[in-house]
């Protein structure tokens, strides 16, 4: 047997993997499983290996997942923390509250999905919605998307200039509309239901931060 190849079998049995023999004897990986292929006991080690392998991967993902998790709940805290600190200074101004008072009645309140939405067939409200994110959290900037809600007989391109138009969305910032199907095909709403949409759990944290606030200052005056 040659040198090498004797090397390499005593490496294995020491439970060495391919690439750290492939390393150490400046061997291809191609000609050591040329030379295992019908080892058993090799292929013992190789399984081994691998089960070893997996675990530390496994810890090493849970280990990053965790750091990752720290990362986004310093960036939560420090929305809720700039919550507070501008709340003082919007809480008086009519757009802010109007803002605040519509996400609170008709957005989606669940924080965990991130998601800040809001529908409504009132042109004027998503309108005032959009222009209370714009003033109050100018860094969205073109996270803000929207899409439709339609009966059959709407015009899909036409419903979305409408809107275009009222809530300052570009068409290209629309997603898919939804269709609804049922007893009633024809339109009951002329330009169907607009949702305003961002994806953003920091900027959700804020919004919800501010309502909360909103409601205290709303019980401390005994309504």
């Amino acid at each position: 047997m040659r040198p090498d190849k004797q090397r390499a079998f005593l490496l294995r049995r020491e439970n060495k993997s391919y690439n750290s023999i492939a390393k150490i004897l400046s061997v291809p990986k191609s000609t050591l499983s040329d030379w295992f292929k019908k080892e058993g006991w090799s292929l013992v080690i190789k399984k081994r290996l691998i089960k070893k392998q997996g675990y530390k991967s496994r810890i090493k993902m849970k280990g990053l997942n965790a750091i990752a998790k720290q990362k986004r709940e310093a960036l939560y805290l420090q929305q809720r923390q700039t919550a507070y600190a501008q709340f003082r200074q919007y809480k008086n101004q009519p757009l802010f509250q109007s803002g605040l008072a519509i996400y609170w009645g008709e957005g989606d309140n669940k924080l965990e999905n991130g998601i800040i939405r809001v529908a409504n067939t009132d042109p004027f409200m998503l309108k005032l919605f959009h222009k209370f994110l714009k003033t109050y959290l100018p860094e969205i900037g073109d996270l803000i998307k929207a899409y439709l809600i339609l009966y059959p007989d709407l015009n899909d391109n036409t419903c979305k200039k409408f809107w275009s138009a009222i809530i300052r969305v570009t068409p290209d910032r629309f997603l898919k509309s939804h269709y609804i199907t049922g007893h009633h095909p024809t339109k009951r709403l002329p330009h169907g239901i607009c949702t305003i949409y961002i994806s953003r759990r920091a900027y959700k944290e804020r919004i919800c931060e501010w309502i909360e606030l909103y409601k205290k200052e709303i019980r401390a005056m005994r309504v």
